[in-house]
């Protein structure tokens, strides 16, 4: 163990907890609003690639992750809030001989993934203002709520302004966002020890108009928006990024991506529910022109007992980049690149895409949730996996396909998740892939993932 850093990971982790006790006692005092958490994660992975032959496929580690944040409010208009993080991590698999990249010991950044002012009702009116570094989730988050991607799940932040104006009386909210990302953390705010992390693969810039209504249909939350997103690519030696003590190859994006989408969040009746979410991509994205197609489904039946169990089924569909084609196909998930629907398979799309970046893809789900205790409820799901097409995104990662086959394989999940208290909540996770033909034949070895989490909240 390197004892600099072991030192260094447990000052964090002491920090956190003595900023926790002041927070515990000071976090209704007047306008100011305090709060702390402590999330602390194991996880296991077996075979990332697929290849159970690979000396670097199997993961093992653990996650320290302290947030420590504050806002104070000047009379009902004005806000200003902030919110500090640190995260370290600590590898016991893959070996240091086999990755001598790898970072055994982990610590990470100190930054503020929030820093913001704000202010609501100006001059009178239903328009309200956010400025600088803050979490931003449109919908269930299927295309916005994932700005950086390469820090999984330290953060989720967007440096943007977003203004919202609400129009009660029409049941109907407007907003309006500008994004400006930094494909790293060496612009302001940056850390505050001096690392300097990539986030993202590339710089970008964007523009969202999101209208959402509640009033035309009964029961229904229907959403409508248009998506502006630029690229500008950030080179760097080989392509490397540095995150998570773990570097790894992952290219940069260029071009303008425009979307256009739809989606419907409707209770049918007391006991069935849907929700449907469409959208279409054009532009152009590394030097190609683009024309690509998503769309997300669910419906739930909910039987309404002592135990609250559902049911539901999914179906998901983005396309994938026609080989034979000189334009691009393949569906772009904008800001959506985050474990939607598998923490697992964040690992694995790196063999085709980057990671997170789930594109050529049809998906159908069908799966249970059940109260099973009063602090816990329990989540089972089967997913059958498909490709749209034989197509990567870089001439390279074709090897990783078996090109006679579009069925990605059987994916299993499972979530336990636990609120004891106020003050302390948490989770296990398993999932287990079985692939499918789509990949070639030294990718084709069972994968699992598991986890499991603690978070104490102040």
């Amino acid at each position: 163990m390197n004892s600099n850093k072991y030192k260094l990971l447990a000052t964090g982790l002491g920090a956190t907890l003595a900023c926790s006790g002041v927070v515990s006692a000071e976090q209704t005092s007047g306008p100011f609003k305090w709060g702390a958490d402590l999330r602390l994660r194991q996880v296991w992975i077996d075979n990332v690639g697929l290849d159970a032959d690979s000396a670097t496929g199997d993961r093992t580690f653990q996650r320290y992750r302290g947030r420590l944040w504050g806002s104070y409010t000047l009379g009902d208009q004005l806000e200003a809030g902030a919110r500090l993080i640190w995260e370290g991590r600590h590898y016991q698999d893959p070996a240091h001989s086999n990755m001598p990249t790898l970072e055994t010991w982990y610590s990470g950044g100190v930054l503020f993934d929030q820093l913001t002012v704000g202010a609501k009702q100006i001059g009178g009116t239903p328009l309200s203002v956010k400025l600088g570094r803050q979490d931003i989730v449109l919908g269930n988050g299927w295309l916005v709520l994932e700005g950086t991607p390469l820090d999984g799940s330290r953060t989720i932040y967007f440096d943007a302004a977003r203004a919202t104006y609400a129009l009660e009386s029409l049941g109907t909210t407007l907003d309006l966002i500008y994004i400006d990302q930094s494909a790293d953390t060496g612009r302001f705010p940056q850390s505050l020890n001096g690392n300097l992390e990539d986030q993202t693969e590339q710089h970008e810039t964007g523009v969202i108009l999101y209208g959402r209504n509640k009033s035309l249909i009964e029961g229904t939350d229907l959403d409508g928006y248009f998506i502006y997103k630029h690229n500008r690519p950030n080179p760097t030696a080989r392509n490397l990024r540095i995150n998570n003590g773990l570097p790894f190859a992952s290219g940069s994006d260029s071009g303008d991506i425009y979307a256009a989408g739809l989606r419907a969040d409707s209770k049918l009746t007391p006991n069935w529910a849907l929700r449907a979410e469409t959208a279409y991509e054009w532009g152009t994205r590394n030097d190609r022109d683009l024309s690509a197609f998503g769309f997300n489904g669910r419906l739930t039946y909910s039987f309404n007992d002592s135990l609250k169990n559902q049911i539901h089924a999914d179906f998901e569909y983005l396309s994938g980049d026609d080989p034979d084609s000189a334009d691009d196909q393949a569906f772009d998930p904008l800001w959506g690149r985050w474990p939607q629907w598998s923490e697992l398979m964040i690992y694995q799309w790196p063999l085709e895409s980057r990671v997170g970046e789930a594109t050529n893809l049809k998906r159908f789900n069908v799966g249970w949730i059940s109260q099973v205790h009063p602090t816990t409820q329990l989540l089972v799901d089967y997913h059958a996996l498909w490709a749209d097409e034989q197509s990567t995104r870089t001439a390279a990662q074709m090897v990783n396909l078996s090109g006679d086959g579009d069925f990605r394989g059987h994916l299993f999940t499972a979530w336990l998740k636990s609120k004891f208290s106020q003050n302390i909540s948490g989770h296990l996770v398993a999932e287990y892939l079985m692939p499918g033909d789509y990949y070639a034949d030294n990718r084709q070895n069972d994968s699992f993932f598991v986890r499991a989490e603690v978070v104490l909240t102040w």
